[in-house]
């Protein structure tokens, strides 16, 4: 069960650095000419992403032994849902649906 554990905070801390870098490269781009949105028309695919983390981060709390990687993935998920608060919504959809994919992708391996 420890193993899954790391496997979960494992997944989720490459989700969101993938998520973050994403949007990183995407700021730079012309999409970052439209007007923020605000939180309530959050993207559904962030939507998604954010309830995962939230999932990956509760089962992990209930594993002996993982209170400092918890507050890492706490910590880690907060700070991308700021970040992801702040891009237009085409950025959101990009960049949650990249996340999804990343956060799939390693759900499989482990």
């Amino acid at each position: 069960m420890f193993k899954h554990t790391i496997s979960s905070f494992f997944a989720v801390s490459c989700m969101f650095v993938n998520v973050n870098s994403f949007a990183a490269d995407l700021q730079t781009s012309s999409l970052n000419i439209a007007k923020p949105q605000t939180p309530n028309k959050l993207a559904q695919p962030c939507l998604q992403l954010f309830k995962e983390g939230d999932k990956l981060i509760s089962e992990a709390e209930k594993q002996p032994g993982t209170h400092i990687q918890v507050k890492k993935m706490k910590d880690k998920l907060s700070s991308s849902k700021q970040k992801i608060l702040k891009m237009d919504r085409e950025m959101q959809q990009k960049s949650c649906d990249k996340g999804l994919i990343a956060l799939n992708n390693l759900k499989q391996k482990y």
